[in-house]
């Protein structure tokens, strides 16, 4: 199934603008891609999100993978990136690897352009060439997304400062005879339900985004990924999901068929607002 999703995209965002505008700030309302200023205030914006796949190498550990992401971190990088993430999980010898790199661009031309220059670019060749033995990642064979989150992300509190969390993604088809605005009001309704919520029954961090594929999607329409700051917090979160009238916990099932989530083990590369992060 192929459809398009710029209205769903736009729908929740310009509703909650909207409803914080006075009559002359309603004319005005829009939404547009985040220019090269970043700023985590994104509730209202839409970003370019890519996923490279990676592997480990052989002499992968935490350590050298701390200093190989500093030494990136020190490469002066574009100030269109708006931040980084990496996710790892248990391999097969039960050990805690990256699997996936996460970049948030402005946009997709600004991704498109930064990926030319840092092909020719000699410390980045240099610091590749360095680290191979560590990870690699395919930045040929990308996956890009249209991203925002709908709901506050900051909403329970503040990103973990260690820069660890927790990851769950979610691949999903719109049901048949769904379509995006059958989405954006689910979105609403679970966003409704996010505000019944008192944050000092959460233990940590929670936020979650939607991802939109750009290109070739597969059997993909979008997919929702969720943030949590511990596994406590997701139970946290379950818990009161369980708890709620059952008009509630029915929410999306009509609209979508989601794959189970995957967990994985977050970490932040990059965060522009504090570039030396480590």
């Amino acid at each position: 199934m192929e459809v398009k999703f710029k209205s769903a995209l736009v729908a929740v965002p310009l509703l909650l603008m909207i409803s914080c505008s006075g009559p002359e700030e309603k004319m005005d309302s829009k939404i547009e891609t985040v220019e090269p200023n970043p700023s985590w205030d994104a509730t209202n914006s839409i970003m370019y999100n890519e996923f490279l796949q990676c592997s480990s190498g052989q002499e992968y550990s935490q350590d050298a993978l701390d200093e190989m992401i500093k030494a990136w971190r020190d490469l002066e990088l574009p100030e269109s990136i708006l931040g980084a993430w990496g996710y790892s999980s248990l391999n097969d010898n039960n050990e805690i690897i990256i699997d996936q790199w996460e970049i948030s661009w402005t946009s997709k031309e600004s991704a498109e352009k930064s990926w030319e220059e840092w092909a020719k670019n000699e410390n980045a060749i240099t610091w590749s060439e360095k680290y191979t033995s560590v990870l690699q990642c395919d930045s040929e064979n990308r996956l890009g997304y249209d991203f925002l989150f709908p709901h506050d992300p900051y909403a329970f509190g503040p990103t973990p400062e260690n820069g660890s969390f927790v990851a769950t993604f979610s691949a999903c088809q719109l049901n048949e005879g769904m379509q995006e605005e059958d989405l954006s009001n689910e979105i609403i309704k679970y966003n409704n339900w996010l505000d019944t919520i008192d944050p000092a029954t959460i233990n940590g961090f929670y936020a979650y985004g939607i991802y939109f594929p750009v290109g070739e999607s597969g059997d993909e329409d979008f997919k929702y990924g969720n943030f949590f700051e511990t596994l406590q917090t997701i139970s946290d979160i379950d818990n009161a999901w369980e708890e709620s009238p059952e008009k509630t916990s029915d929410l999306n099932q009509e609209i979508s068929t989601c794959s189970n989530p995957e967990l994985s083990n977050g970490q932040v590369f990059y965060d522009p607002q504090d570039p030396n992060f480590s």
